[in-house]
């Protein structure tokens, strides 16, 4: 089973958005999974204070240590849930730069520790796993020009690692822009690497390897399976296959993701084609 909690707010218009979801395979669209409500239309709230807001479907954020720890909590349709996230290490900053469609916007990504519980049509879960957060702000474009990938695993707090990687012009490559590498407790920049699906089912990715290399001279090299993978067309003109993915590398097992989207314009061209036996 995955989730997300999601949201995001437009201070242009104080127009805020977003909200939780979960699945598992008995259901990987946004009307067949566990729980969804990914809301862009909600009633404006104005100018929010980071520091302690609630959304107008229910769903709460509050920073409880700016930067460490963070409780999120929501209930509506049939969810209730009660988190909380605690980092494992400072955040790690990217600098877009011209690398991306959101020019001159800023982002991080954080590794933690989720617990607490969620009680889902009426069935109680309780909740001890690792998680990554991450926050972009500045300029953005909601729509995908590039494929990408946003891949992380966690195996324990000196051993994770995460990566952004860019379609590039070899099929079916793509190529590490920009990540760390936390190994035995001393982290590395991302520097170079490639990312490739060795297998796919209905579009989305089912066995992924990354191979990259960090400022130190490491070398990475995990191959992920993923477990369940949610069609996700959450930003408008992007499909992302959002996964739960078991990775292996080094002599490590660790729990992550493997999100990978792509513009509409070439969500048809991933899906299998039909037998000819089917075509009449």
């Amino acid at each position: 089973m995955n989730g997300f909690v999601y949201f995001f707010h437009d201070v242009r218009t104080g127009v805020s958005g977003g909200g939780p979801a979960v699945w598992d395979p008995s259901g990987e669209e946004t009307y067949t999974c566990r729980f969804y409500d990914w809301r862009w239309l909600q009633p404006p709230t104005g100018r929010l204070d980071f520091g302690d807001f609630t959304l107008p479907n229910s769903l709460r954020h509050e920073v409880v240590e700016p930067l460490r720890r963070y409780r999120l909590s929501y209930a509506e349709l049939g969810l209730e849930l009660d988190l909380e996230w605690t980092a494992l290490m400072a955040p790690h900053e990217i600098r877009y730069g011209n690398l991306s469609t959101m020019t001159g916007a800023r982002h991080f990504d954080q590794p933690g520790r989720m617990t607490g519980s969620l009680l889902l049509d009426g069935e109680r879960l309780e909740v001890d796993c690792y998680s990554l957060r991450d926050r972009t702000w500045g300029p953005h474009r909601p729509g995908a020009s590039r494929s990408g990938d946003y891949l992380w695993a966690i195996a324990s707090p000196e051993d994770h690692w995460h990566a952004i990687t860019i379609a590039s012009d070899e099929p079916g490559v793509d190529t590490v822009m920009n990540g760390y590498l936390v190994r035995d407790g001393e982290l590395g920049e991302l520097v170079r690497g490639q990312r490739r699906v060795l297998e796919r089912r209905a579009g989305a990715p089912v066995r992924v390897l990354l191979e990259a290399e960090d400022d130190r001279g490491r070398h990475l090299r995990a191959h992920g399976d993923v477990r369940t993978a949610l069609r996700w067309f959450g930003w408008p003109g992007r499909l992302a296959f959002w996964t739960l993915t078991d990775w292996r590398w080094d002599d490590h097992q660790g729990w992550g993701e493997d999100q990978e989207f792509f513009p509409r314009e070439q969500a048809r061209s991933l899906m299998e084609p039909p037998a000819a036996s089917d075509l009449g």
